[in-house]
C-alpha cells in the first residue's frame, strides 16, 4: 500500500468517510458545504483500490496535518496537528493505521514541523508511535454568586468585543499566552480573523487610557445536563486585579443563571483569584492532549533559555517506535545555553564523553523526550511515569532548568 497526497477531488470521499467515523453529517450537495481542504493543511491518504477487496474511487484511510504554531518556552514552534485520522470500516485491522501514522510523522518532518499534536480518544494506540500525554483539558463549575461578592476594581472598564475590536483581543491573547507552553497561536487561515461562530461573545477590560488589560469570552447555554448556563471559553488578564475584575463581571450573570463552566489552563493564574471554595471540577470527560517530538534539535532551538543559565550537555534521544529515518527525533545532540539562546546540534554519540565543557549526558526515550521538551516537567516526573530518563546529576540539573516553565496547556481542539 502507498500513502499519497489527497487533492480537491478527494475532498468529498474523505469528508464522507470522516463524518461516518466521527459522527455528524456531510451533505456535498449543500451550497454551504466546504469544497476543498484548507491551504494550511496537508491531507494524505491511502486508496482502497490497491487493497484486498478494494474499490475504485474509495479512500481506505486518510488524515489531515494542520500547520499550526504553538508557544514553547518563550518562543514559537511549528506543530503538525493531526486531524481526522480515519480508516474505512472495510479496511480496519489491515495495518493501515500504522502505515498512515508513520507517514504523518515523516511528513511533519519533511514540512518542517518539529512537533506533532493530537487529541486521542484511545491514547494507547498513539503511544505505540511515540506520542505522549502532555496535557489535559480542564474546566471548573463555578457558582456565580461567589463571584458577585468580588469588590469593584478601580480604574478598569469593560468594552464589548465587535468585529472592529476583535484584532485587539487577538493581540492580547498573543501577549498573555506568550509564556505558556503548547498554546496555539491561532493564525489564519486555520483560524478566522473575524468573530468566531454565532453565540460567541466577549468583553475587553481596559484602563482609563484605553489600554487593554484582559478579556473574557463566553457562550450562553440554553440547556445543559449539569445546570450550567454559561460556557466561559477564556478569562485572561495581565494582573491578579485584572482577573478579579473579569470574574466580577462574570458574577453579574448570577441574576439569570447559577453556574458557569470556566475553561482554565493547566496552571492558570485565574485559579488564584477565584473566591471561596465553591468551584468544582466539571463532570464532563477530560480531553487529553498528546504530543510527539519530530525534530529534537529544532524543538530545542525554538525555545528561550533562562538568561543566567550557561553550559552544555549531551542529550541522547532513543526512538524505536517508528523506522529509523522517519523523522529527526532520535540521535545524539550537543545542547548548549548561553545568554538566553539555546543551541542544539547533532553530534557523534561515540565522541569523548569526558569533554571538559560538557556537564554530562542525559538519555531519554521518545516518550520522555516528548514529555520534557514541551516544558514544565522534570526528569524525575518522567521517571514517575515509568519513562526512560537517565542522566548524570549535573546534566539533569541543567536540563531541568533549561525546560522549566508552566506545564503545557491547550485551549483549542480540532
Amino acid at each position: 500500500m502507498s500513502v499519497r497526497d489527497l487533492t480537491a477531488q478527494d475532498f468529498v470521499p474523505y469528508k464522507t468517510m470522516s463524518s461516518g467515523a466521527f459522527g455528524g453529517t456531510f451533505d456535498p450537495e449543500s451550497p454551504t458545504a466546504p469544497r476543498e481542504f484548507s491551504p494550511s493543511e496537508t491531507p494524505i491518504g491511502i486508496d482502497s483500490a490497491g487493497l484486498p477487496g478494494g474499490v475504485d474511487g474509495v479512500l481506505a484511510a486518510g488524515a489531515r496535518i494542520r500547520h499550526d504554531q504553538i508557544t514553547l518556552g518563550g518562543g514559537l514552534v511549528g506543530s503538525g496537528g493531526i486531524a481526522g485520522l480515519v480508516v474505512h470500516p472495510a479496511h480496519r485491522g489491515d495495518g493501515l493505521f500504522s502505515e498512515l501514522i508513520t507517514a504523518v510523522i515523516a511528513r511533519c518532518d519533511v514540512e518542517g514541523l518539529p512537533v506533532s499534536m493530537l487529541y486521542p480518544s484511545h491514547p494507547a494506540i498513539y503511544h505505540r508511535y511515540g506520542y505522549q500525554v502532555v496535557a489535559r483539558g480542564q474546566s471548573l463549575i463555578v457558582p456565580l454568586l461567589d463571584l458577585q461578592r468580588i469588590p469593584a476594581v478601580p480604574h478598569r472598564r469593560l468594552v464589548p468585543v465587535t468585529a472592529a475590536t476583535m484584532p485587539r483581543l487577538r493581540e492580547l491573547y498573543h501577549r498573555l499566552s506568550a509564556d505558556d507552553n503548547a498554546m496555539l497561536r491561532r493564525e489564519p487561515p486555520l483560524f478566522a480573523l473575524g468573530l468566531p461562530a454565532a453565540g460567541w461573545s466577549a468583553l475587553l477590560l481596559q484602563d482609563e487610557s484605553g489600554t487593554d488589560h484582559g478579556y473574557l469570552s463566553w457562550t450562553r447555554l440554553s440547556q445543559d445536563p449539569h445546570g450550567v448556563g454559561l460556557e466561559v471559553h477564556e478569562l485572561m488578564g495581565r494582573t491578579r486585579s485584572d482577573r478579579l475584575a473579569l470574574l466580577r463581571s462574570l458574577g453579574s450573570w448570577s441574576t439569570v443563571t447559577e453556574l458557569a463552566r470556566l475553561r482554565v489552563r493547566t496552571e492558570d493564574p485565574v485559579l488564584d483569584a477565584l473566591p471561596g471554595a465553591g468551584a468544582r471540577p466539571s463532570p464532563q470527560p477530560v480531553p487529553l492532549v498528546m504530543m510527539r517530538v519530530i525534530d529534537t534539535a529544532a524543538t530545542l532551538r525554538a525555545r528561550r533559555a533562562p538568561e543566567p543559565l550557561s553550559g552544555s550537555i549531551r542529550l541522547v534521544v532513543e526512538d524505536g517506535t517508528v523506522p529509523a529515518g522517519t523523522c529527526r527525533a532520535a540521535g545524539t545532540f550537543l545542547v548548549s545555553a548561553d545568554g538566553g539562546t539555546i543551541a542544539a546540534d547533532t553530534v557523534d554519540e561515540l565522541a569523548d564523553p569526558t569533554t571538559p565543557d560538557v556537564l554530562g549526558t542525559v538519555r531519554l526515550d521518545i516518550h520522555a523526550a516528548s514529555l520534557l521538551l514541551m516544558g514544565g516537567r522534570t526528569l524525575a516526573d518522567a521517571r514517575r511515569l515509568d519513562l526512560s530518563a537517565v542522566a548524570d546529576p549535573a546534566a539533569e540539573t541543567f536540563l531541568d532548568a533549561l525546560l522549566a516553565g508552566p506545564r503545557p496547556s491547550v485551549m483549542d481542539a480540532f
